[in-house]
């Protein structure tokens, strides 16, 4: 795709799971808008809302430390009555990468994308799943 080509949401969407399975995290914030909101509402203890590009970059630099990687299958994107709006769904294996630990989770986000960048998101994530792989 030329550089100055936008990409449409579920291009976007593709692009940012195998940006994070690559750990490419600079291609991975890049799909995101300055002023994103991304919120998880089943984080614990409390929702995670990440507000801005900066934001979220800190969030990524994170994963980007943690011993893990990521393994997307069984990826599922579906429209929606808004053209800027899609659901992902996607199974994923994160991991350890210390001791070759693996837990897979089912993950859900839903994506709008606006002139080619991620304007807002509501992922839906295993975060105590994730939580007890780290510690």
């Amino acid at each position: 795709m030329p550089d100055n080509a936008v990409r449409d949401p579920r291009e976007v969407f593709e692009l940012l799971l195998k940006s994070l399975a690559d750990r490419d995290l600079t291609t991975a914030v890049g799909l995101y808008a300055e002023d994103a909101v991304v919120r998880q509402p089943f984080a614990k203890p409390a929702e995670v809302v990440l507000t801005g590009r900066p934001e979220i970059e800190q969030h990524f630099a994170v994963f980007g430390a943690a011993p893990v990687t990521l393994s997307p299958r069984n990826v599922e994107v579906h429209g929606t009555a808004d053209p800027e709006v899609v659901v992902g769904e996607w199974d994923q294996d994160v991991t350890r990468t210390t001791d070759g630990t693996t837990v897979s989770t089912h993950n859900i986000a839903v994506f709008c994308v606006r002139d080619g960048q991620v304007a807002w998101s509501r992922d839906y994530h295993d975060h105590a799943a994730l939580a007890g792989l780290l510690t």
